[in-house]
């Protein structure tokens, strides 16, 4: 199973929460610059391979390219965003509302056997993906939505 684009998206998550605690950075801070650091990973690859991105949208969906690169500049604005305190709880609100929102391009790439991230295994691949999207939200909501 191809697992690569999961493993890596969960060290860029996780490795800078834990891997900051000496530098005495406090806790939300460590766990927003790993929410950056996905958002900056998975937005490069909107750019480098748009070709394979589109096909994880249904032909339907009008002006393929452009919803990529769009998306593309959104993530990277978001993991921007997030690391500022006055803009994050409203930039976690807007990625967790992304997340639910490209959910269902997920669910169909899938379904399609997509050869991109992980979609080519099909539908058992959602087993993954899906509780990594939830995580994600999970983890979003934790360390830049909930007020403390």
């Amino acid at each position: 199973m191809k697992m690569r684009n999961i493993a890596i998206i969960l060290t860029l998550l996780l490795l800078p929460y834990w891997a900051l605690i000496p530098a005495h950075l406090q806790e939300p801070l460590r766990g927003r610059i790993g929410i950056a650091l996905v958002f900056v990973f998975t937005a490069i690859g909107h750019f480098v391979k748009t070709s394979e991105m589109t096909q994880m949208l249904p032909p339907s969906v009008p002006m393929r390219v452009p919803l990529i690169w769009l998306t593309g500049v959104f993530e990277l604005l978001a993991a921007i965003a997030i690391l500022i305190p006055a803009l994050s709880r409203y930039t976690g609100l807007a990625l967790c509302v992304f997340l639910l929102l490209v959910l269902p391009s997920n669910v169909y790439a899938a379904f399609q056997r997509i050869d991109f991230g992980g979609h080519g295994v099909g539908p058992i691949y959602l087993l993954v993906r899906v509780p990594l999207q939830l995580f994600l939200i999970g983890w979003i909501y934790w360390f830049s939505v909930r007020q403390p």
